[in-house]
């Protein structure tokens, strides 16, 4: 099934429709380093041009992995009528943890001070690297369930329209 994905994905509509997924994808992790911590200037001077190129980097690869998660999500629908098991779930789960990882300070501490937690992972070094690069593991495990899902997935493919 993972075979007829990959082809669909190369029709035009579905390129177009994965290029949009990742400009979203990417622009949305950039807002939101902005949103934790200004800018990429301001982070430079903080915590030096590795740091904020290891963020770039992160961004770019956690854009990628979301791109082809939902894009293939959507073919597969497209194709079987039938979501691949946990494509619900997991955008459920990333959002959460973003919404812990990426956040401004302030959104952070008072959402999880008004559930009694009152820790900030913010405060960690390098503006908040390590909970990026456990995001990014989180996605890239997401990533490889849904295409273990749609690979493994027994249905037959319905009749596309060009």
């Amino acid at each position: 099934m993972l075979t007829a994905v990959k082809y669909e994905a190369k029709k035009r509509k579905n390129v177009f429709l994965l290029v949009g997924l990742f400009i979203l994808f990417l622009g949305l992790y950039i807002f939101l380093d902005f949103e934790g911590n200004t800018n990429y200037n301001e982070m430079t001077e903080s915590f030096g041009l590795l740091v904020v190129l290891i963020h770039i980097s992160v961004n770019i690869a956690i854009a990628i992995l979301s791109a082809i998660m939902v894009g293939f999500s959507i073919i597969n629908y497209n194709l079987t009528k039938i979501d691949p098991k946990g494509s619900n779930a997991i955008p459920f789960f990333t959002f959460i943890f973003g919404l812990l990882t990426f956040g401004c300070t302030g959104c952070v501490v008072a959402f999880l001070s008004a559930v009694g937690i009152a820790f900030s992972p913010l405060v960690l070094p390098a503006g908040n690297l390590i909970w990026k690069l456990v995001a990014l593991l989180f996605v890239a495990l997401g990533f490889f369930w849904i295409m273990y899902s749609i690979e493994h997935m027994k249905c037959r493919i319905n009749n596309v329209e060009e």
